[in-house]
């Protein structure tokens, strides 16, 4: 009798174990190995938009562009933007305003950022279109037409802001930041909130840790030592805005990792939440 070539029974379960087993091994590195591709993505855009900054300071006499200002042309509603409440809260997810489909929404530092690949973080996209807990988001969101995440990179508060609560702590050009390695221009603000930590999540196009009263208050506190001025219950108390925490975080908490940060004297490096203030304050 001919021996068939066909696999038995038990045969085909063991090459499906050692499948499964296979793939249980390689599934974690090959998660870890997207997440690096992922950020290595996010720190080239930031890199292109230390140079859309130095570019404006050169046409503009080293002065910065409005934070408020720097995407868009106009904080009023734009007509596309009609029926949605809270519209500037939400236009880092309308996709009717995305910059790249509609140039003429473009602010102070759009056309600058013509070689900008992306204005968000891959890794940001996939996270919020799963879920968004910032507080303007839940009130408003369903308003949106197109929800469409296309930015979480928002430039510092601290730098050239019209903004009445950010006086004493603003700088207007760079020439007044003495620290221009340790103050970034922009970095990436998370969907997420921890309301013990901060107010709100991405919201509007600048991060602003706080407002001149309570810098005054946190310098207080701390005695004047800047690294101690940290969000949270073991810190200084609950900020406006933190940098993002999504970039090498712990298994199942967003929060905790960090975020990408492009810094005035054109490098990109990632930091903590813990970290926003001290890397957000120009008057060091």
């Amino acid at each position: 009798m001919r021996k068939s070539n066909a696999f038995t029974l038990i045969e085909l379960l063991v090459v499906i174990s050692v499948i499964a087993v296979l793939l249980a091994i390689l599934m974690p590195a090959l998660g870890k190995a997207r997440e690096l591709a992922q950020g290595a993505a996010c720190k080239g855009n930031l890199k292109n938009y230390t140079l859309a900054v130095a570019m404006y300071l050169d046409d503009h006499d080293r002065k910065f562009p409005e934070p408020q200002r720097c995407y868009f042309s106009q904080l009023t509603a734009y007509p596309v933007e009609a029926g949605i409440s809270e519209h500037l809260h939400l236009r880092w997810c309308n996709g009717d305003i995305e910059l790249k489909s509609n140039p003429q929404y473009g602010g102070m530092l759009a056309r600058y950022l013509g070689d900008a690949r992306a204005f968000i973080c891959p890794t940001f996209k996939t996270l919020a279109v799963r879920h968004s807990d910032d507080h303007y988001f839940m009130a408003s969101g369903a308003s949106i037409r197109d929800y469409e995440p296309w930015y979480n990179y928002t430039m510092n508060a601290y730098l050239g802001s019209a903004r009445s609560d950010v006086q004493e702590t603003r700088v207007l050009k760079d020439t007044d930041v003495k620290h221009p390695a340790t103050t970034f221009s922009f970095t990436e603000e998370s969907a997420r909130v921890d309301t013990a930590y901060n107010m709100s999540g991405l919201n509007d196009t600048f991060m602003a840790p706080g407002s001149d009263t309570m810098v005054k208050g946190w310098i207080s506190q701390t005695g004047g030592d800047l690294r101690r001025i940290v969000p949270g219950p073991e810190g200084v108390g609950q900020f406006w805005d933190v940098i993002a925490g999504f970039h090498n975080a712990p298994t199942g908490d967003k929060l905790r990792g960090r975020g990408n940060c492009a810094f005035l004297d054109g490098h990109v490096e990632a930091f903590s939440r813990d970290e926003t203030f001290y890397y957000a304050y120009p008057k060091k």
